[in-house]
């Protein structure tokens, strides 16, 4: 069963990243970025907007998706709204 825990972009990213193997630097290489743009948004520096984090995912093989909250299916890497 899912279980729900608070994760922003950047954790999303790096997990979709690290779980396919993809390296910070083939990210912004396929999308033209630097690999110090990629690291500024997996360490906290920088929000992508969706457009960006959906290429950026879809690099590492993922898509970005809105999906009923009773149908995320259990290896799905779910983004939660920050919180401040």
């Amino acid at each position: 069963m899912w279980k729900r825990e608070l994760m922003y972009a950047m954790d999303a990213l790096r997990i979709a990243a690290n779980n396919s193997g993809i390296t910070l630097s083939k990210i912004g290489l396929s999308l033209g970025k630097s690999r110090q743009y990629v690291n500024a948004i997996i360490t906290g520096g920088n929000t992508p907007k969706c457009d960006t984090m959906a290429a950026m995912l879809n690099v590492c093989g993922y898509e970005l998706a809105a999906i009923p909250a009773d149908a995320i299916p259990d290896n799905a890497i779910v983004i939660d709204a920050k919180v401040d």
